[in-house]
């Protein structure tokens, strides 16, 4: 009898482990926090410089655009604080989804919070951008979608710095590189909609290819970390007018082993300032 009893504990005991364990596998510390609110006003003088509109004086309409485009633009972000659990070696759980990948469970070792993230430029802007049948106007909003991603992604990062405390706040991007690549938007995705609707909140939709619509949208995970990092120290692509720290092959064998090496698409990697350099903790 007394050992029918204590096997019953025991099988109850981890039960109880058990569901503990896939409680906090799912934990979601805080639900998705809409940022809807976001000044967009670009440079007409900054853009014209860095695009080299100079030469194109009088041949396109920049003033008009820049004050349609003004109206038009409603730039959103979103994002929601989970807590990351190791699952193997080169694999982590975060909100019952699990991303394969050596450099983020390492990355995430540490990690008490992790922030899932998408920021985009908003669905208005990219149909008037379509809308144009000028191939330089054209070329020119694709410009000025970019402006309204960055100016999400800078609301975002201020937003974020305030719930994540460490020395770094260090952000990654499926697709970046070879060892997280696009395919992990899906778990990325499903995550952030178990903490509300992101779709709806911000009309970004992960389409079968594991591109975002609208296009100029950016996902990610941000972190807290004692360590520096950013996607280009695993990167080996040269001239890269993105860079953003210096490649270091050495840190494969040191930090990540076992960890795919290579990049894939440079487009996730290059945007400020979440894809940018590193901010330092308050």
């Amino acid at each position: 009898m007394f050992e029918e009893i204590v096997g019953a504990n025991l099988v109850f005991a981890r039960f109880i482990s058990g569901l503990c364990l896939l409680l906090r596998r799912t934990q979601i510390l805080k639900s998705l926090n809409v940022l809807d609110r976001i000044g967009f006003q670009p440079d007409p003088s900054a853009l014209a410089a860095r695009l080299r509109l100079d030469t194109l004086t009088g041949a396109l309409p920049l003033e008009r655009m820049l004050a349609g485009s003004v109206r038009l633009a409603r730039p959103r972000a979103a994002f929601a604080l989970f807590e990351p659990v190791a699952r193997s070696r080169d694999s982590v759980e975060i909100a019952g989804q699990v991303f394969s990948s050596r450099v983020l469970r390492v990355n995430l070792s540490g990690a008490r919070t992790a922030a899932l993230f998408v920021a985009t430029c908003g669905v208005e802007l990219e149909r008037w951008a379509q809308g144009l049948d000028d191939p330089l106007e054209r070329w020119v909003a694709d410009e000025i979608c970019e402006e309204a991603l960055g100016a999400a992604l800078r609301v975002l990062e201020d937003a974020l710095d305030g719930e994540l405390d460490g020395k770094y706040r260090v952000s990654m991007n499926p697709g970046s590189l070879e060892d997280w690549p696009l395919t992990e938007q899906e778990p990325l995705f499903c995550a952030l909609e178990r903490s509300g609707d992101v779709a709806g909140a911000t009309g970004v939709e992960l389409t079968e290819s594991f591109l975002m619509k609208p296009r100029k949208s950016l996902s990610g995970v941000r972190f807290a970390s004692g360590e520096q990092f950013a996607d280009c120290v695993l990167c080996p692509r040269r001239d890269c007018s993105a860079r953003r720290m210096p490649y270091e092959p050495e840190r494969f064998g040191r930090q990540y082993d076992g960890a795919r090496r290579g990049s894939l698409y440079a487009g996730t990697c290059g945007r400020e300032p979440l894809g940018g350099p590193l901010s330092e903790g308050r």
